[in-house]
């Protein structure tokens, strides 16, 4: 029977939201200062206990139980700000509970931000040696693991170079090495390999995946739910700090998924989504889903046509009459991606105008089987990446005459396509 490695009893976390007390810039401000600062502290403390100020804190966390054992590999999901993040700190250590306790039985190697554990002025190469130290481990047994390091990560080229040299990607690969191969009882790894490159990222997932077989635990936060119902043996959802599901990853997972979508938006604010990636240069400002007749609708038969009419403007001034390059990646419940459209490999070429620039998108015939999909968007300038929003609406797929022979296609199918039949 499989040991308990990680028990949390009703562990809460709470975050104290206030303005910052400004600083002095006076000799005697400053002797005023340190003279008021037990009355401050001591007023702070009665505010956190006085349920007349909650309006000043948030509950990150609340009455967390859970029960993990040894080999399991965890996937953790749920929206951003929901206390994924956090209940990985507290079981890193790095940041301790409201209230409540966690017992954890083993060394933790964790990776929860790009360049946690890394000191900036020391080498790589320096670096491993400074976090095999903290894991407990001596220069002997860091030495048998190095070399494994430093060609997983892929930066040997700069392994002798200060960190504060290396990009984030440079970071995370080799911040992930050093996590995976020193060996700890308990490996725990945030979204923070988003970062990295799709080849590292299949190889750091087959990596965890070895971690596990070789007897330890690991703790896994993604958003990209194919990664966790195929690497996880459990997966716990997390919503406003508390678990919503724990169980058996594929209905967790599919059950998180029904909660997320929604086919009533069909004309979509996208200025009102906080979530957003790229360096901001350009913002999507709205979508707008249609059918061959200009319609707004979420729901099409099989072969029907899709329009999508996309706006976005330009926030920096200079990359007006610059090439655009706009990215429609369609996902299934799964969250993997099953079409990709870009403009460029269309043949189409789209430069960027001042003000709105509405582009239309057409699918002519949906080839995608009965379900339902996302779709998300990217705007790439002079090939830099501008703006992403990710699963920002919903469409359903019903059966439909795709050949267009009054027909319509009712076998189950992921796909469709044309096909020529003849005898000779």
């Amino acid at each position: 029977m499989n040991e308990t490695v990680i028990n949390t009893t009703n562990i809460s976390k709470r975050y104290v939201i206030g303005n910052k007390n400004s600083k002095p810039n006076t000799l005697a401000g400053e002797i005023i200062n340190f003279l008021n600062t037990p009355i401050r502290n001591f007023k702070k403390l009665r505010s956190l206990t006085n349920n007349k100020n909650n309006t000043t804190t948030i509950w990150a966390l609340k009455n967390i139980n859970v029960q993990i054992k040894e080999k399991e590999i965890i996937g953790i999901i749920g929206s951003n700000g929901s206390g994924k993040s956090t209940l990985l700190k507290i079981l890193s250590k790095i940041t301790t509970p409201t209230s409540g306790e966690a017992f954890i039985k083993g060394k933790v190697g964790s990776l929860l931000e790009v360049g946690t554990g890394f000191h900036d002025e020391l080498t790589g190469r320096e670096n491993i040696y400074l976090n095999g130290t903290i894991l407990g481990m001596n220069k002997k047994q860091i030495n048998n693991n190095i070399d494994n390091i430093i060609n997983f990560s892929g930066v040997k080229e700069f392994i002798d170079t200060p960190v504060k040299r290396y990009s984030s990607g440079m970071r995370v690969r080799l911040a992930f090495s050093v996590a995976a191969y020193l060996e700890p009882e308990i490996l725990i790894i945030d979204e923070v390999l988003a970062v990295g490159d799709a080849s590292f990222q299949k190889k750091c997932l087959g990596k965890m995946d070895d971690v596990a077989k070789s007897g330890r635990t690991v703790l896994f936060v993604s958003h990209n739910m194919e990664a966790i119902m195929s690497l996880c043996t459990r997966v716990i959802w997390i919503d406003k700090g508390e678990i919503i599901r724990d169980g058996n990853p594929t209905s967790v997972v599919n059950e998180y998924l029904e909660t997320t979508s929604t086919l009533s938006n069909t004309n979509i604010n996208l200025e009102k989504i906080s979530q957003r990636g790229g360096d901001g240069s350009i913002k999507f400002t709205n979508l707008k889903i249609m059918n061959s007749k200009m319609i707004e609708k979420s729901q099409f038969n099989v072969g029907e046509k899709l329009n999508l009419l996309i706006s976005l403007k330009s926030i920096e001034k200079g990359l007006i009459n610059s090439n655009l390059a706009i990215k429609v990646i369609i996902k299934n419940q799964n969250n993997s991606n099953v079409l990709n459209f870009n403009n460029e490999s269309a043949g189409k070429q789209i430069n960027l105008l001042e003000g709105t620039n509405n582009i239309l998108f057409t699918i002519p015939k949906l080839p995608l089987g009965q379900g339902i999909y996302s779709i998300s968007l990217e705007a790439w300038a002079n090939g830099g990446k501008s703006d992403t929003v990710g699963n920002i609406c919903v469409f359903e797929t019903i059966p439909g005459d795709f050949n267009g022979l009054g027909i319509p296609n009712l076998d189950h199918t992921l796909f469709y396509a044309n096909s020529i039949w003849e005898q000779e």
